[in-house]
């Protein structure tokens, strides 16, 4: 996949990984299913603030993208999308529910202008 509807490839704001139990690299707690000895690795938050070209059409970040500000294998999950730019833009949706594996996408509502900045705030791997 590739990033549509965005200007450049976005600008890291924060990205840090989350972790638990008794130290940083002790990622035991992440066992998937429970018991199974089988680590799944730790997680990160990123928060990206991208350009979208035109306002009020859908746009996707691809974390498989090696360009990008944050990249990653695995989408956990989309926290928030926030247009920093117009407020009247906030209205978003998740277009269509094709998020997948590795791609944000979202539709601004129809208020956004071209050139918004919006600040997206996720959980990958």
């Amino acid at each position: 996949m590739a990033n549509t509807n965005l200007t450049g490839n976005g600008t890291v704001v924060f990205d840090s990984r989350l972790w638990g139990g008794v130290g940083e690299d002790d990622t035991a707690w992440l066992q998937s299913p429970m018991g199974s000895n089988s680590v799944t690795g730790t997680i990160s938050m990123a928060v990206v603030d991208v350009v979208v070209t035109d306002g009020d059409a859908a746009f996707a970040y691809d974390l498989a993208l090696s360009t990008n500000a944050v990249t990653g294998s695995a989408l956990i999950g989309i926290l928030s999308a926030h247009n920093i730019t117009t407020a009247g833009g906030n209205a978003f949706t998740v277009a269509g529910n094709v998020s997948t594996t590795t791609l944000l996408k979202l539709t601004p509502a129809s208020a956004g202008q071209d050139g918004d900045t919006v600040r997206i705030t996720f959980l990958y791997r």
